[in-house]
């Protein structure tokens, strides 16, 4: 009888410590510079910053790519512990939760320097009534442009935008700074100087891992991540990432 409770006791401890050694299952896709994809290694802002919390953590981070709604969907079964990079939202808040933020978010208006060759500045989005809005299904803006009565032409890729941009088929697309910045240069390598982008952004708003509600102790890994975070800033190892991708210290979230 001793024999096979000390077996079982050996069976279970042994279980405990493979499971916590299981890599931690994140899904993502690829979104310049915040995540790239090169391959089958996966690095960027994001990924960089979540790997270095659960490094303190001695936590393994594991990334897979998968297309955004497919990860949505593979996060909310509880499949994987959380995506990235995402807003925060009433709708994903009843799916989902959420990290503290992890970088900020400032979407601006591109357009086409020889359209408006003095630049656009604006004050409010209904300063956008006489032009067309180029934008992407699913995005964040799509209520608030409704509301301004905005004129907006939907596709399904940025870069389908920024050829109609430079096409002159729509005025405006929005894009959040560093994304723009890299797709452009990497759609128009030659003419990356034609575009140019209104200083003043769609609105201010914060990146965040969205959790899984149904993942194992998601709740507790989500405060480790929380606590990791705040301790990678204080060891500067964060600001060294931002450094790295020559990111501003403006996109830095408070401690």
């Amino acid at each position: 009888m001793k024999q096979v409770i000390l077996i079982i006791f050996v069976f279970i401890n042994f279980w405990h410590i493979s499971h916590a050694r299981e890599p931690l299952i994140f899904v993502t896709s690829a979104y310049e510079p915040y995540v790239i994809e090169e391959g089958s290694v996966i690095t960027g802002i994001f990924p960089d910053i979540v790997k270095a919390v659960f490094h303190e953590l001695n936590i393994q981070a594991e990334f897979r790519i998968q297309p955004w709604k497919r990860g949505e969907t593979t996060v909310k079964s509880g499949e994987a512990f959380a995506t990235f990079p995402y807003l925060t939202t009433d709708q994903r808040a009843e799916d989902f939760n959420f990290s503290d933020p992890v970088i900020f978010f400032f979407p601006k208006f591109y357009y086409k320097k020889e359209r408006f060759p003095n630049g656009f500045s604006w004050e409010n989005l209904t300063d956008f009534q006489q032009y067309t809005i180029g934008g992407v299904r699913g995005y964040w803006y799509k209520k608030s442009l409704q509301a301004a009565d905005l004129n907006v032409n939907y596709v399904t890729t940025d870069i389908q935008n920024i050829h109609k941009i430079m096409e002159e088929r729509i005025d405006f697309t929005l894009l959040p700074e560093l994304v723009g910045r890299i797709l452009i240069q990497k759609v128009y390598p030659h003419q990356s100087s034609a575009f140019a982008f209104a200083k003043k952004p769609e609105s201010t708003n914060t990146f965040h891992l969205m959790v899984s509600k149904k993942y194992p102790h998601a709740k507790e890994l989500t405060e480790k991540f929380n606590n990791g975070l705040r301790i990678i800033k204080g060891n500067e190892i964060y600001q060294k990432i931002f450094q790295q991708y020559k990111v501003p210290i403006e996109y830095e979230t408070a401690q």
